[in-house]
């Protein structure tokens, strides 16, 4: 303390810490509370609507202290300065007296009647109708059903396909011999020798400098040469979107290009921008340049899954910037393909890592958006070039292609063979060689979406759970995330290639391929097993992984001398791989492989070559043959034939006899109607025609007449008419056998008479015709 202070005033330091601690530890006075009086107003005060809005998507704290707030408001009443010490009250109830006045707050009580009450108004607002404007729930997704999904997938690849063939066709086109007549008289004799240098020993790059100089020197000829460049019709071979598929109401074009007036058109120059680089390559080909067409096939997007999708609005410049076709000529010396565009850029470029045709911005890629990217030479060969063009292939194009599915790859590839006529060349090497550096020389890619299902590198957070990083391998490089949410933000992924990666398996799966672990393997890494897995009892809920590295084939003991085969713990032996038969042994796969070998009396295993998974966790074994050794082979294949063929002749047998059958109950039923209609007549196509009922019929009909459709046999000698009426019981009932005439009438009765006395030789044969097709043994 500093000691020139006075002393008084450290006795007013001591006075108030003395006060202060003598008051009770209340922070404020409390005040008292007023009970309500009955006061009789003066004047009633104007009422103010109070308006509180509560909020239900905020969470409320019950244990909070919240109180709701109004604006303040001026109150008079009448007699309130006067009445204010009557109000207040000298004693308090007991019950209060226990309870800390910390623990409420205060509430002021405006003494007042129930008349100066103003109302107050509550709005509650929906949480969920605040939420439509921001997005709309799952059910509500624009995104197309699974049959329309699979509907687009099938009309891209018959899309896709036609325009392949279009390319083809168009191809065959150019080869024709008069364009070799026509357009090789535009090409002047210097020019021809430029398009075909000798070749440099010294400096081979000369020789494709002049083979250079050549083409651009061809390329404008061309330009010259095509006077008019028409529009397209519409789109062309550009990409449509599928509500344009769908919901189009327009007729397609009538326009058809004949190879009349294709070749017509490029020997005038005139045309669009297609067939003016279509005759281009066929300019090259006359003058014996080995030049093929290149086509970028512009099938819809099957990446697409809105079920409505927003017109393309685009230009017409924008939409023809990049080309559809274009050509490609072979540099023999540089053992290399140059790219040449004669309509559109007007380039000639060797593509070593990005292409100046790769289309490039939001408004050329709503129709051109390069996927697939088709070559044909002019020996009808036909081969997928993507790969040249595309520089993001692997990270964004083939995500795009139907190929990225095992069977749209398969279909695409069987397309490629079909239209591929011509046998593989050295200059099919080259590309391939090239092709794969390309592949190699992609870089990683810098997002995380063109990393997903990456054919060359993969996240680590992207391995599954039966795949773990090589011991020592390293990372390729470093994905940094910069999202706006909390758990992405400044995140840093490593990123590894997928050749460091091994898949694992565990011991059961090892063996289902065959091969069984190495004596003292360790497990890398340890997972749970799922629930869904059959597992016995005594098994643990983990199940270890292991390498291909610790795993050996699978060596069966082999057969005894007596052809006995180790069988395991059911009786059979699993063959799940042709590893797994003993060496001495052979798999004999038929269903008769079993009644073979139970009837030679051999000594067989029966062959367990999969499982058959049912509801639950049961699985049933799938037998597919028999094991027996080898020196069995030939009997039992013997005995499997054997066995064949009396079960051929079995079902023969029955065939034969369904089919006497038949032709018994087919022979039965002629028998009955031959009979019935000597008897009885023939039903001819008059009497079956009832519903023709004249108008005179109707208009004249009456009382209750049955007509007699049906002839009743008569007697001869009854002498009664045929078309007598016969009065019964109140009606009268006509029989109307309808008769040619006379003549007719007497040839029936002739033929009824040699009918009947030939009934019994009828009836003989009959029976001696049944009795032929009897198969069965007499008693």
């Amino acid at each position: 303390m500093n000691d020139d202070l006075p002393k008084e005033y450290f006795e007013l330091i001591r006075t108030a810490l003395r006060n202060k601690k003598d008051e009770p530890q209340e922070e404020r006075q409390l005040k008292k509370r007023k009970r309500r009086t009955r006061t009789t107003a003066t004047s009633v005060p104007e009422k103010h609507e109070e308006q509180t809005t509560l909020d239900l998507s905020s969470p409320i704290d019950k244990y909070s202290n919240t109180q709701l707030k109004s604006p303040e408001r001026k109150e008079e009443h009448a007699g309130e300065a006067s009445n204010s010490s009557n109000t207040e009250i000298q004693d308090e109830d007991d019950d209060d007296e226990n309870y800390n006045s910390d623990d409420f707050e205060d509430v002021t009580e405006n003494n007042s009647t129930d008349e100066n009450i103003n109302d107050i108004s509550i709005t509650i607002e929906d949480p969920t109708k605040r939420n439509e404007a921001k997005g709309k729930t799952a059910s509500t997704r624009n995104v197309c059903s699974r049959e329309d999904r699979d509907r687009r997938y099938a009309f891209h690849m018959a899309d896709l396909l036609c325009l392949m063939v279009h390319g083809y066709l168009r191809n065959e086109w150019l080869n024709s011999s008069k364009f070799i007549v026509k357009l090789s008289k535009l090409v002047p004799e210097k020019v021809f020798q430029l398009l075909h240098p000798v070749k440099d020993e010294e400096l081979p790059l000369r020789s494709t400098r002049k083979l250079l100089d050549g083409l651009k020197k061809t390329m404008e000829l061309w330009n010259k040469h095509w006077k008019i460049l028409q529009k397209y019709e519409g789109v062309a071979c550009y990409m449509k979107s599928w509500d344009e598929i769908t919901t189009s109401t327009k007729p397609n074009s009538p326009f058809f290009l004949s190879k009349k007036q294709f070749i017509r058109q490029v020997i005038k120059g005139q045309g669009d921008r297609d067939i003016a680089a279509q005759g281009y390559v066929a300019l090259l080909r006359a003058c014996n340049v080995n030049a093929r067409l290149i086509m970028s096939c512009q099938p819809p997007d099957i990446t697409d899954l809105k079920e409505k999708c927003k017109p393309i609005d685009i230009d017409y410049d924008d939409m023809v910037k990049y080309p559809i076709f274009w050509c490609e000529v072979w540099d023999k010396f540089a053992k290399k393909w140059i790219t040449i565009d004669c309509m559109n850029f007007h380039i000639i470029e060797q593509v070593k890592h990005r292409s100046k045709l790769e289309p490039h911005g939001v408004a050329c890629c709503k129709r051109n958006n390069l996927r697939y990217v088709i070559g044909y030479d002019r020996k009808n060969g036909c081969r997928d070039v993507t790969r040249r063009y595309a520089e993001w292939y692997n990270a964004k194009t083939r995500k795009k292609r139907i190929t990225k599915e095992p069977k749209g790859e398969e279909w695409f590839n069987k397309v490629l063979t079909t239209l591929h006529r011509r046998k593989r060349t050295k200059i099919d090497d080259y590309e391939d060689a090239y092709l794969e550096q390309r592949d190699y020389d992609e870089a990683m890619p810098d997002n995380l979406q063109d990393l997903k299902n990456h054919p060359y590198y993969i996240l680590e957070t992207d391995l599954r759970r039966n795949q773990v990083l090589k011991p020592g391998s390293k990372e390729s490089g470093y994905l940094h995330l910069q999202g706006s949410k909390s758990k992405n933000k400044n995140k840093l992924l490593k990123v590894y290639e997928r050749k460091n990666i091994l898949d694992l398996k565990s011991a059961r799966q090892w063996y289902m391929e065959g091969r069984v672990l190495k004596t003292g393997s360790r497990s890398l890494k340890t997972v749970k097993r799922r629930a869904m897995r059959p597992s016995l009892d005594d098994e643990e809920d983990e199940e270890r992984l292991y390498s291909i590295d610790d795993t050996v084939l699978y060596v069966p003991p082999l057969a005894t001398s007596d052809g006995e085969i180790t069988p395991n713990a059911y009786g059979n032996i699993e063959v799940f791989v042709p590893t797994m038969i003993p060496g001495n042994c052979c798999l004999i796969e038929s269903p008769y492989a079993i009644k073979a070998a139970k009837f030679l009396r051999i000594n067989y295993g029966r062959a367990v070559t999969g499982f058959k998974f049912e509801r639950g966790r049961t699985s049933k074994p799938i037998i597919g043959g028999v094991v027996v050794a080898n020196w069995y082979r030939d009997a039992v294949k013997s005995c499997i034939d054997g066995i064949e063929y009396s079960v051929d002749n079995d079902k023969k047998l029955e065939e034969e006899l369904e089919s006497l059958r038949c032709w018994h109950t087919l022979l039965s039923k002629l028998r009955i109607k031959k009979k019935l209609d000597v008897i009885y007549g023939t039903v001819g196509e008059e009497n079956l025609n009832l519903g023709n009922v004249s108008d005179e019929d109707v208009a004249e009909g009456g009382g209750f007449f049955v007509p007699r459709t049906e002839s009743f046999p008569e007697p001869n000698d009854s002498g009664t008419d045929d078309n007598e009426d016969i009065n019964t019981r109140g009606f009268l009932l006509t029989n109307k056998r309808e008769t040619g005439d006379s003549n007719e009438s007497t040839e029936r009765n002739e033929s009824l008479d040699r009918q009947s006395t030939n009934d019994d030789e009828l009836e003989d044969d009959y029976d001696k015709f049944m009795g032929d097709l009897d198969m069965s043994d007499p008693e």
